[in-house]
């Protein structure tokens, strides 16, 4: 009914003679995945005349507004009224590649990239030798794999052997579709009123990683090893040219207790890298806060500054000194956090260290009072 009343009100607005159409895509609910999919959409022939017409086709990425693909469908008659198209009145669909870089298939029924993406539709009058725009539309959607990263081992819910595992998944596919693909692992503890996909969420992760480019990650020794007494949560994400496309299940694990329970009590002799940009490390720190840096300048002296991201507005940390010697390469460096009556047990921190090039490398961490 609704359609048929803009029907009424586009044919009020126009002259006699002059057609006008309106295209109404209609992409499956599910999601796009295939290239024939784009090729399916209602038109309105406002017009008191039957018409020839064909259908170009745009798809942008909508972060760049960068053509990825263009197609240009077969002409076909359009009648006065609403018509649905059918996939076989449109083809054959020539296509265009766009910038590279997406990996798209150039076949008819090829896969399409994945990532968000604006399409618009243009519908040609064919006249002679003077073809007319009578129609236009654009809509933004999102192209998802058809699976996401599936994760392998430790399988869901299982009693692991070793309290440093190892880390394995699929990658998404189509595999194909991507040309630079890289994974963030993340893992945290598990509590006991949560599900996975909640702690993942919602939890500080006791460690996590960005950009793999492998499958699998190794869970370092220069981290503590897992505590048995506890469960844990670890999901990976998968990103194409840095852009997210799809985050595989969360699942759970627990390390299995042989004898004596030695893993209860965090090792305090591992150092954490520092990265550039405030996300890439987290940990739960007890007591003396240990970070590795890389020194690249020929300089002495860093400055350190700490602070409180738990409350809404960030509040600075006021440390003994700024300034904090160092020497030209790898350096492994401390901060004793007891010292500060300031820091505050269970609230999350940010550690920003500034180089003399003014360039900042950052560690975050969630501080618990040492019993």
């Amino acid at each position: 009914m609704k359609k048929w009343l803009l029907f009424l009100l586009v044919l009020l607005s126009v002259s006699a003679g002059q057609a006008q159409v309106i295209i109404t895509p209609q992409l499956p609910p599910l999601g796009l995945t295939v290239k024939p999919q784009l090729w399916s959409f209602s038109l309105i022939n406002a017009g008191n005349t039957v018409i020839n017409v064909k259908v170009e086709l745009v798809l942008k990425d909508a972060s760049n507004n960068q053509t990825v693909l263009s197609g240009v469908s077969s002409i076909f008659n359009l009648p006065m009224g609403i018509k649905q198209v059918q996939l076989a009145e449109v083809l054959p669909v020539t296509y265009t590649l766009g910038v590279p870089g997406y990996g798209v298939d150039i076949s008819q029924d090829g896969f399409l990239p994945v990532g968000t993406f604006t399409i618009c539709y243009t519908v040609i009058k064919v006249l002679n030798d003077a073809p007319e725009q009578v129609g236009e539309e654009c809509i933004t959607t999102q192209v998802e794999p058809l699976s996401p990263p599936q994760l392998i081992l430790p399988v869901d819910s299982e009693r692991v052997e070793v309290t440093r595992p190892f880390f394995t998944w699929l990658p998404p596919s189509p595999f194909t579709l991507f040309n630079n693909l890289r994974y963030d692992w993340v893992l945290v503890e598990l509590l006991p009123t949560q599900s996975a996909s909640d702690a993942v969420q919602q939890n500080i992760p006791i460690l996590s990683q960005q950009g793999l480019t492998f499958t699998n990650f190794q869970y370092p020794l220069s981290m503590p090893e897992l505590d048995t007494s506890k469960y844990y949560a670890w999901r990976v994400t998968a990103k194409n040219n840095s852009s997210p496309i799809a985050n595989s299940e969360a699942w759970v694990f627990k390390v299995r207790k042989f004898g004596v329970d030695t893993t209860v009590h965090r090792s305090s002799g591992y150092y954490l890298t520092l990265k550039k940009e405030e996300d890439a490390a987290a940990t739960v720190c007890s007591g003396i806060l240990r970070y590795e840096f890389l020194n690249e300048l020929n300089a002495t002296e860093v400055e350190l500054r700490v602070y409180d991201i738990s409350t809404p507005n960030r509040r600075e940390i006021v440390l003994d000194s700024v300034g904090y010697a160092v020497k030209y390469g790898q350096n492994f460096l401390q901060l004793d956090l007891t010292e500060y009556s300031a820091i505050k047990d269970r609230h999350i921190y940010l550690l920003e260290l500034i180089n003399a090039r003014k360039e900042s490398w950052y560690l975050k961490f969630e501080y618990r009072k040492p019993e």
